[in-house]
């Protein structure tokens, strides 16, 4: 019976991590007037991606101006008025949408160059997306763990532009390629087909009109031919 039960822990530990999204994928999940107000994004035990991620939004109703949302294996599982991830929201920590550019698999592929060039695993981390105030940038705080659970070090990555501001407890830093930013809102690449399609059409020349011919200059009948000019 036991080796039936440790099977099936097994099974539903991996069904849990297939689901496991980007932060910004599971955002998506979100109601708009809900993904349009999200203050903080906090997600705990990534190996890269955590199995939860939690929403808190800005909500103007409630007493603290809070409400947290749950994502988790593709759907929401929570929505609460409380969170341990702050007390209470103002309008002022919300985060704007476009300057929300850098996405959580970005900054974890940032950890793993920093532990792999500081000869240290990291484990798990745990990601955290907010401002420090209305008029502040939003930074990824992304705390780098080992297999213990033993903190190894910290990034702190702008949101908007993925440049690397502080990365305390990692004394070497890699060399970093720029992280691709892409606006929000921009149509993806249309691929030419042969089927006559908007983006084929579009690229294929007007074809020239041709030159009109002219007509022809009628052939004078018998009668002009034997007795010159024309019948009257």
């Amino acid at each position: 019976m036991r080796p039936i039960l440790a099977s099936l822990s097994l099974l539903a530990l991996a069904g849990a991590h297939a689901f496991a999204a980007s932060a910004f994928t599971a955002l998506q999940l979100l109601p708009p007037d809900q993904a349009r107000s999200v203050a903080v994004i906090a997600g705990r035990d990534g190996t890269p991606e955590p199995e939860r991620w939690h929403f808190l939004v800005h909500d103007p109703r409630a007493e603290n101006g809070l409400r947290e949302v749950v994502i988790a294996a593709g759907r929401k599982t929570a929505d609460r008025p409380v969170s341990q991830f702050a007390e209470s929201l103002t309008a002022g920590d919300v985060i704007a949408p476009e300057s929300m550019k850098v996405d959580s698999a970005q900054v974890a592929q940032l950890a793993r160059d920093f532990g792999l060039v500081n000869k240290v695993s990291v484990s798990a981390m745990h990601f955290e997306l907010r401002k420090s105030g209305p008029e502040a940038v939003p930074l990824w705080t992304v705390t780098c763990l080992d297999a213990a659970g033993v903190e190894l070090g910290k990034l702190f990555v702008s949101a908007a532009r993925g440049t690397v501001i502080l990365h305390p407890g990692f004394t070497q830093e890699p060399q970093i390629n720029p992280i691709p930013i892409i606006p929000r809102g921009t149509p993806p690449p249309v691929a030419e087909d042969d089927f006559g399609s908007a983006a084929t059409s579009a690229k294929k020349p007007t074809p020239k009109k041709r030159a009109a011919t002219p007509a022809a200059t009628p052939r004078p009948n018998v009668f002009q031919r034997m007795f010159g000019g024309q019948k009257r």
